[in-house]
């Protein structure tokens, strides 16, 4: 389903549904969410996600990442010189092997996903609509894979969705506000470019193609300001907007 025709009222059903997708882990008869499910796909909304028409790279994934110390002397587009890169700006940063990047959700907000290397590759992506992010490796089956956006939005199970902000695979957070949750809505659904397989961020799992039922090693990533980021991380770098950073799409990218 396109984000355009993503109606409201998408929470019809799903709460009996929800009940019913409930795994078992374990043999103390206790039951807890999971997402090991096959066939999850259709117990969402809409349930015929793996037949909807993608829209590739109508948002363009980042897949070349630039980075600065900071915006200052950048050449930005418009849509970022209003405010700037200023400290309150909130970042999801990620620490790694002694090196540290920050990606402020201005920009994430409008590309959603980041092909990045940083220790090993690395998948950053955030859902605006959700205030959902995510970090990830992007190794898959010991082969590096590059993500981009399909254009459609999956809800997932209620139950699914929660499971996965309160273990930790996601984390909330708005361009205004660090401390958001995450948000009961349509989710972002990406790709993998080896097989085409669909994804579901808040999941971090595949639910369409080869790979349904594989999920995404997670990273642990932080949710803060640029400021208060930078002064924990002195010699972070901070992704760069495009066509400062190249994309999938091809117009978008310099030279």
């Amino acid at each position: 389903m396109e984000r355009r025709a993503f109606l409201a009222g998408v929470t019809t059903g799903l709460a009996g549904t929800a009940g019913c997708l409930v795994g078992y882990r374990g043999g103390d008869g206790s039951e807890e969410p999971t997402t090991e499910y096959p066939g999850i796909a259709e117990y969402g909304y809409p349930g015929t996600i793996c037949e909807e028409e993608r829209r590739p790279d109508a948002i363009p994934a980042i897949d070349d990442p630039a980075f600065g110390a900071n915006w200052d002397g950048a050449d930005l587009p418009e849509a970022y010189r209003p405010g700037g890169l200023t400290d309150d700006r909130v970042v999801l940063g990620v620490s790694r092997d002694g090196a540290a990047h920050a990606y402020p959700l201005a920009v994430l907000a409008r590309h959603e996903v980041v092909n990045d290397t940083l220790g090993d590759p690395l998948l950053v992506t955030y859902c605006p609509i959700c205030r959902s992010g995510l970090v990830a490796s992007r190794e898959l089956d010991g082969e590096v894979a590059t993500f981009g956006v399909t254009g459609l939005l999956w809800k997932p199970p209620d139950a699914y969705a929660a499971a996965s902000e309160a273990d930790g695979t996601v984390v909330g957070a708005s361009e205004s506000d660090p401390d958001a949750s995450v948000r009961d809505s349509g989710n972002l659904v990406m790709y993998d470019e080896p097989t085409g397989s669909r994804w579901s961020q808040v999941l971090a799992e595949a639910i369409c193609g080869p790979r349904t039922g594989e999920s995404l090693e997670i990273r642990p990533s932080t949710v803060t300001t640029w400021g208060q980021w930078r002064s924990g991380h002195p010699d972070t770098g901070v992704l760069l907007p495009p066509p400062l950073s190249g994309t999938l799409d091809p117009a978008e990218r310099v030279g």
